[in-house]
């Protein structure tokens, strides 16, 4: 099977993908008939400096263009195609760095063209050029026959000398968006009838990490599979990377709070021969877009879009139970094991240390021995038995005081006995009151008293809401019945109250509601989500 990225090099200005400001730039000089006398196109390797240079080529020598397109047809552009052409010379200056070797080349340069208008020079990796080649290029860069071109190509401008960078016009090309790969990417694999899904596809765009040539180079690996079709998983399987499946499970273990589902999954993956020297920086990427997300959707739309529909569901459901400020904790671990991987004897080690302390604030582990399960029965007894007293203790609103009489002198029988006023009770004040603008004002500082007595609740309350007051009835909301279960916890519960207790100095009682679809779908995050994809809340 022939390279794609050969078969399909663009050969028209109109088949170019991306890159889209210099194309036209240079279209209008080509219509304009100003071409001139040296370009320098920079960026990284894969991202079409050299196929520009060629289509510049080829259009300015052109003799039956249409605007700015080259035929295709002519005499000249078919021997440029054929890489016959006398008037294109291209110098590969990586293998022929000599000053001897430049020179060579530009005593060729007073010679007129062959058959063309132009005699065009492209020298490609123009920064391996030593200072001598440099000095030599310098003359004729400085006064260049009208008939000729100098195009150069280089991934490190910074070793460009200044003094040929100011007479060049510079075009800087960028790293292809992976949406725009995908597109390229498909359009081949409908021409070769080559049947592959679209995570594959985006799977080869990651990995080519904005190059098109290597990208293309990826799809013709992964289409000696012969599968039908091809998956995702055979294609991480070829390419030795992750696939987004793997990525939104352990994403989604560590947005559950499930610390032994999560290290389950680490040992699964290393079990099956994950190399998780890929799988660090696909999982970072992948909390990326979490990040985003968690932000807003807009932030994230470039890296949704060439997502299927089904996994940019998956992944604005998993930042829908996660705050932003608990995404960039879990990025910051992971960097961290990332870092910690490479002098590691164990390499799941770092992974698993991640994943215990970015859980560690929101999972209590169960006892590691069944043996001490009695124990914990009677801790929990205990803390029961607590919870009683301390509610009996609330229940005494009154305080009642009843001093000793004083007994009248038996020697002073002539003087007034002394009399003591004794109050019926002493009533404990109700406390301020408060609304729901209240609350709503100061509903961070009640998290943070509730999570500093109970550092578990984080999770649950990250998306709570606070819904109504009615009296000193306080009703909040959450997204997911299991959040509500866990704050209506007994003893959750009262320590939720003691945090309003605490901060809004009153007696108080909590209800823990779930929100309905109608309020969900109110939710600025769940609103953007359901206009983006056309969904429903259910």
């Amino acid at each position: 099977m022939p390279a794609f990225y050969r078969t399909y090099r663009p050969s028209s200005f109109s088949e170019i993908v991306g890159q889209d400001h210099i194309v036209r730039t240079l279209k209008n000089s080509i219509q304009a008939d100003r071409i001139g006398h040296a370009y320098l196109f920079t960026g990284p390797r894969g991202t079409g400096k050299t196929t520009l240079a060629r289509l510049l080529a080829k259009a300015a020598n052109c003799t039956e263009r249409n605007g700015a397109e080259p035929c295709g047809k002519c005499v000249n552009c078919t021997l440029i195609s054929e890489g016959r052409s006398l008037d294109l010379i291209e110098f590969d200056a990586a293998t022929h760095t000599q000053v001897e070797k430049m020179r060579d080349i530009l005593e060729t340069v007073p010679t007129p063209p062959a058959s063309g208008r132009y005699k065009i020079y492209i020298i490609d990796e123009a920064h391996m050029l030593t200072t001598g080649a440099w000095n030599a290029f310098l003359k004729t860069l400085e006064e260049p026959p009208a008939h000729a071109v100098f195009i150069l190509a280089t991934t490190a401008f910074h070793k460009v000398p200044e003094t040929i960078i100011s007479r060049c016009q510079r075009f800087d090309l960028t790293r292809f968006p992976v949406k725009d790969i995908v597109m390229k990417l498909s359009r081949i694999a409908k021409t070769e009838k080559l049947q592959i899904n679209d995570d594959a596809l985006r799977l080869i765009a990651l990995a080519a990490e904005g190059g098109m040539r290597d990208a293309e180079s990826l799809l013709s690996q992964v289409a000696t599979l012969q599968e039908s079709p091809i998956t995702e998983e055979d294609a991480a399987l070829v390419l030795g990377m992750t696939s987004q499946a793997k990525l939104a499970h352990f994403a989604q273990l560590l947005a559950s709070a499930d610390l032994k589902g999560s290290l389950a999954y680490v040992r699964e993956l290393s079990d099956n021969g994950e190399n998780f020297t890929a799988f660090m920086p696909s999982f970072l990427r992948y909390l990326r877009i979490l990040l985003l997300v968690s932000i807003s959707i807009e932030t994230a739309e470039a890296d949704l879009e060439p997502l299927t529909r089904e996994r940019r569901e998956e992944i604005l459901s998993i930042a829908a139970s996660l705050s932003t400020a608990r995404i960039i904790s879990i990025i910051g671990l992971f960097r961290v094991a990332e870092i910690d991987m490479k002098n590691s004897s164990i390499t799941e080690l770092p992974i698993e240390i991640a994943v215990v302390k970015s859980l560690a604030d929101v999972v209590r582990p169960a006892a590691p021995v069944r043996e001490l399960k009695h124990e914990e029965e009677e801790e929990e007894e205990v803390a029961i038995k607590e919870v009683e007293e301390d509610e009996e203790e609330e229940k005494e609103d009154i305080v009642v005081e009843t001093p000793t009489p004083v007994q009248p002198s038996t020697t002073q029988a002539d003087a007034e006995p002394e009399t003591v006023s004794v109050p019926d009770k002493v009533v404990v004040p109700e406390g301020k009151t408060f609304s729901l603008v209240d609350v709503q004002d100061r509903w961070r500082e009640v998290l943070r008293e509730a999570t500093r007595v109970n550092a578990s609740l984080t999770l649950a309350l990250s998306n709570a809401t606070p819904k109504s007051v009615v009296g000193n009835k306080i009703t909040i909301a959450v997204r997911f019945p299991f959040h509500r279960d866990r704050l209506a916890d007994h003893v959750n519960a009262l320590t939720l109250a003691q945090a309003f207790d605490t901060i809004f100095e009153a007696k108080t009682k909590i209800s823990v509601i779930v929100e309905t679809k109608e309020e969900q779908a109110g939710n600025p995050l769940v609103s953007q989500a359901l206009s983006m994809m056309g969904g429903e809340v259910v």
